[in-house]
């Protein structure tokens, strides 16, 4: 029988604690991470307790780790299935440091360090030209060879994002040159800001909650637009309180708010996130 893990709430650290388990109970077998049903599953192979192998799709070796560390808050189920592959699939080997520890204190660096990862919104449905589609873009890194030939002969710019793995530098620079887009427009958060300061003053309570709810839409904590529907959300939060402070300020908030929404939903800014970010 397997050891399953069924996660609601990723937290910082899961991914690691689950492997650190795996590694301490000396198993040998599958380790399965999905990202949800539209998304293939990660798989880590561990060797009486060592991790082995990783694999997600184009993505092996290392950069597999780089990119659940990155994305753990997409994370939604983890399970484990012991017994021998057939075969260890040799390219897929980790190789950057010899114990879990190691390897998972290198790719939380290469993580901190990204300069793309703010651009990065994994579960997001991306398009391309000539009507290609992806349903995030966590599929995308799954199957980017078939991305990579169009993506790699774009030019590079002093505003190319670094990042540890070659596809998010790639994806960066096609995102700002409008060569790939996510489906849903973006609303940046400079342009969110305003809106909480044209309601002060705030009580502790209102600014707490205001904040953590603005939080807790965030693609991921280091997010720098987001996604419209969930800019919606927070909309009506700040419309609230807006109201409570009299008409005039309700109308003005309604307004400004109106005025994002239209910025973010004009076709050059559903092409491409905004070049100055």
């Amino acid at each position: 029988m397997g050891i399953s893990f069924n996660i609601t709430s990723v937290r910082e650290g899961t991914i690691f604690n689950v492997m650190q388990f795996l590694a301490l109970e000396k198993v040998t077998g599958s380790l399965s991470i999905r990202f949800g049903k539209i998304v293939p599953e990660v798989c880590i192979y561990f060797v009486d307790g060592n991790l082995t192998t990783a694999e997600f799709g184009s993505i092996t070796q290392d950069n597999v780790i780089d990119i659940l560390l990155c994305q753990e808050f997409a994370i939604t189920e983890v399970s484990f299935n012991p017994g021998k592959l057939p075969r260890i699939n040799e390219a897929a080997r980790v190789k950057k440091a010899s114990s879990l520890s190691g390897i998972v204190l290198n790719a939380s660096k290469d993580v901190d360090m990204c300069e793309a990862r703010s651009l990065i919104y994994g579960m997001l449905p991306m398009q391309g030209r000539n009507n290609k589609e992806s349903d995030s873009l966590l599929r995308v890194l799954h199957d980017f060879e078939s991305w990579e030939s169009e993506l790699s002969t774009l030019p590079a710019s002093s505003k190319d994002k670094q990042a540890p793995l070659t596809q998010c530098v790639l994806l960066t620079r096609a995102l700002r040159l409008g060569v790939i887009s996510y489906q849903a427009p973006l609303v940046s958060l400079k342009t969110v800001r305003p809106l909480i300061t044209m309601l002060e003053p705030l009580n502790e309570r209102e600014e707490n909650n205001l904040r953590g709810y603005l939080r807790s839409l965030l693609p991921h904590q280091r997010a720098t637009h987001l996604p419209i529907e969930r800019f919606y959300a927070f909309a009506t939060a700040i419309e609230s309180i807006a109201q409570r402070r009299g008409t005039t300020t309700g109308d003005k908030a309604r307004q400004a708010i109106q005025d994002l929404v239209e910025e973010a939903t004009r076709p050059l800014n559903t092409a491409k996130l905004q070049s100055r970010q």
